[in-house]
């Protein structure tokens, strides 16, 4: 398959094996980020009045089990031969890209994270504004689907690979 400027990009088929692991680790990853995302969409949709804390504690959990895939995610980015760690060279093509999708992602973990804090923090007696709570949990699932479409897409220019989970 040709670049638009014309370079070759690699076939699969000749793809070291260490880019091969990597590949599938990162389709598992998203699947793993995707079943969550899911989840806390569906308890986020579920009926809130007059179940208000069991409602939260359905979000909080299911936000905890995405924050856990987040930070698998971290993780494995983090760590040397991964097909994004690769592209952050210093001063390489793609060094600025990767360093704000890093930076983003960083983001989302810590307002994952504060959202689960609050959650936490509201007591058995306090009012618990549902609203709020879908509108900020929404935003942050919202800006990982942009994430992850952005990193599939810097992955596709620099290595050719459609790192998605499939159809």
């Amino acid at each position: 398959m040709s670049k638009s400027n014309g370079t070759q990009r690699p076939s699969r088929h000749r793809l070291p094996e260490l880019q091969e692991a990597s590949l599938e680790e990162g389709r598992s990853e998203r699947v793993r980020i995707l079943m969550a995302s899911h989840r806390t969409e569906a308890c986020l949709t579920a009926p809130a009045p007059g179940r208000e804390h069991d409602w939260k504690d359905a979000v909080q959990q299911s936000l905890s089990l995405l924050r856990a895939s987040l930070g698998e995610a971290s993780q494995r980015g983090e760590s040397a031969g991964g097909l994004i760690a690769e592209l952050k060279t210093a001063g390489g093509k793609y060094y600025h890209r990767v360093d704000r999708l890093q930076q983003e992602f960083d983001e989302m973990v810590r307002r994952c994270d504060a959202t689960i804090e609050h959650l936490r923090s509201q007591g058995e007696g306090e009012s618990i504004d549902y609203a709020d709570i879908r509108q900020r949990v929404t935003w942050l699932l919202t800006s990982l689907k942009h994430h992850q479409a952005r990193e599939a897409d810097l992955v596709y220019e620099a290595h050719g690979l459609d790192i998605g989970i499939g159809e």
